[in-house]
């Protein structure tokens, strides 16, 4: 009888196997893991932030007055007395805190109120267009139920510069006086429509990148070293670093600058010009920026005010750049002394000191 003929079941070697599997499989494998690290870190980085943001909010407690306006609530801190009141206008992306320097300089001889403008801040989001128009009429009916008469010095920086502008023209009648710190410079004034559309979407990509930054709790630590670097108190870095890494800020940030630049800069034009108002540009003097090219671009900009008066003073806070100027406690003196030197404009019937 025949020998049965039997069939070889023994598995191939782990040897001979990983032979097999080649290049390939190992690349996706580790495809594969680096996916998994990055999902476990985002969820991570969610569940952090999720959390810190409950924290903050018992935390840290308005330190001025919640006003309800239009039904929504807005936070305005009053300091000091004397007439007339200044009030400080933040930039994008910004509220009151970053005023902790020159409020506490200026409260020894005037009325100050800092405030956050819908979103920023201590102050409720609200939906609807975030433009000059709409940011200087809702501050108007804070100040209103408020208590806070008339007359005003308005100090803005960055795009607080152009709002305040847009204000001063709105309300004349309350304005005696205009102080510009590093002011913004609308840009789309002779936009085509074409340039338009290339600015919303190159800038949207900034935006995407600022929302996954704030959603995995990575902004919370680029905030906090960033002012830490201008130099404000303890309490204030984490104050701005929890106002600042949420996505309500980021999602009005991107209301104020980007989705309504178009309207911003025909709005800002319409109130360049500002009569006789006693005015002070300040620009922060930016010593970071060493190249040549770098400082013509720069020295360009400091011409393009977004306001002109007939009385006005231009000065550079040399060391400063556009975050210390206010950040840092001494450059913010030079700040003070420019509202101080609008005041004394206002009270002698004399030019501002240059």
């Amino acid at each position: 009888m025949d020998k049965l003929t039997t069939t070889n079941t023994q598995s191939p070697s782990p040897q001979t196997a990983r032979r097999k599997r080649g290049a390939g499989f190992y690349v996706k494998r580790g495809l594969l893991i680096i996916i998994l690290l990055l999902v476990a870190v985002s969820v991570v980085g969610m569940t952090y932030q999720t959390v810190a943001e409950a924290s903050d909010k018992a935390t840290y407690l308005p330190p001025g007055q919640m006003v309800t306006v239009d039904g929504h609530l807005m936070h305005i801190n009053c300091t000091g007395t004397g007439s007339p009141t200044i009030i400080l206008e933040a930039g994008a992306y910004s509220f009151s805190s970053e005023w902790y320097w020159v409020q506490h300089q200026l409260e020894s001889t005037n009325r100050v109120c800092s405030y956050d403008r819908a979103g920023n801040g201590w102050s409720e989001t609200v939906g609807g267009p975030r433009d000059g128009l709409t940011i200087a009429h809702d501050l108007h009916a804070l100040l209103k139920a408020a208590s806070v008469a008339p007359p005003y010095i308005m100090v803005g920086h960055s795009l607080g510069g152009v709002t305040n502008s847009i204000y001063a023209r709105e309300y004349p009648a309350e304005v005696q006086g205009l102080v510009l710190v590093d002011s913004a410079v609308p840009i789309g004034l002779n936009w085509t429509d074409a340039e338009f559309q290339n600015y919303m979407d190159t800038n949207a990509s900034a935006y995407g990148v600022m929302m996954t930054l704030g959603r995995v709790g990575a902004l919370r630590f680029i905030i906090r070293n960033e002012f830490r670097g201008y130099g404000y108190p303890a309490l204030i870095v984490d104050e701005l670093t929890a106002f600042k890494s949420t996505l309500s800020a980021v999602n009005t940030w991107d209301a104020e600058v980007r989705l309504a630049q178009w309207e911003l800069s025909q709005q800002a034009n319409a109130a360049r010009d500002a009569g006789a108002l006693p005015l002070v540009v300040l620009w922060a003097g930016h010593p970071e920026l060493t190249a040549p090219e770098d400082r013509a671009k720069l020295e360009a900009i400091w011409t393009l005010v977004p306001v002109s008066s007939s009385n006005s003073a231009t000065r550079i806070v040399d060391g400063s750049d556009h975050g210390s100027i206010i950040g840092n406690m001494d450059y913010a003196a030079q700040v003070t002394q420019a509202v101080h030197d609008v005041l004394e404009s206002i009270r002698s019937d004399q030019p501002v000191a240059h």
